[in-house]
């Protein structure tokens, strides 16, 4: 009798080690960014072991209302994630750029959860197809193609992963019909803490001008003044900066001008 039990028991752990769950914490989402992406090393769920099926590339998972001309900066959308299927499911979305820099802000929606660059499933789901939404605020202009990575769980045999780019929408530039002309940025590459910042007013107007980072987070409010018709110029004191880029955000009314600027100070 004794023999059988610890038999028993034996077989018990090997069926324990040897079946993965679908959870890798408690709440059933990844214990880290796993969406396949070149940031992330591409490590998927099927990476930690806590999958045992290597992940097929996908398509129609990740969906969303951006217009098919492209993103607009600072404008919130929505993604949704469809996953089909029987069993068990989750996932786990980042936009990246390739080197894992995260674009834009992420809110979560029902059934998710936000984790650092990372949105992912706070409770997995079992109907088919699972659905699930979030927010996405687009990033500054000027940053370009964004990519969505993906890693998705179909049961704990079934795995998938995918990439949706979403393009940004085309600027219409500065001319002479907009109330903001002539802009000059300098110095840029900026390295030192001024910056000199001059434009022409075709109309006088609230006028604000602020620093964004690289994901579309206001950094610094430099001026928010109502100004008169004219030329007008301005040397700035900014904050302290970590080198890389941002983005100066003058709007006036219904003009919106942003400018890249490089930060590479000693």
């Amino acid at each position: 009798m004794k023999r059988k039990s610890l038999l028993s028991l034996a077989l018990l752990a090997l069926v324990g080690i040897g079946i993965p769950t679908l959870q890798s914490t408690p709440n059933g989402a990844p214990s880290d960014g796993r969406t396949g992406s070149p940031g992330d090393g591409g490590k998927t769920c099927f990476s930690g072991g806590c999958h045992s099926g290597a992940p097929t590339d996908a398509t129609g998972i990740i969906s969303s209302n951006v217009p098919a001309e492209g993103y607009t900066a600072g404008t919130s959308y929505t993604i949704t994630v469809t996953v089909d299927g029987a069993n068990r499911k989750g996932f786990c979305v980042s936009p990246q750029k390739t080197d894992g820099t995260q674009m834009g802000t992420l809110t979560a929606g029902t059934g998710n959860f936000v984790s650092g660059k990372y949105v992912t499933h706070s409770v997995y789901k079992t109907t088919s197809p699972a659905v699930w939404t979030f927010t996405w605020v687009a990033p500054a202009a000027g940053s370009g193609p964004v990519d969505f990575y993906g890693a998705f769980a179909n049961s704990t045999f079934t795995t998938r992963k995918t990439k949706v780019t979403i393009n940004e929408k085309a600027a219409s530039g500065i001319n002479e019909n907009n109330g903001l002309n002539h802009l000059s940025i300098y110095p840029n590459p900026l390295s030192s803490s001024d910056m000199h910042i001059g434009f022409d007013l075709k109309k006088q107007a609230q006028v604000q001008i602020s620093l964004l980072d690289m994901t579309g987070k206001e950094v610094a409010v430099l001026k928010d003044a109502y100004l008169t018709s004219g030329a007008f110029e301005e040397q700035f004191a900014l904050p302290t900066l970590t080198n890389g880029i941002y983005f100066v955000r003058i709007q006036s009314n219904q003009d919106i001008i942003n400018r890249k600027v490089l930060v590479q100070q000693p």
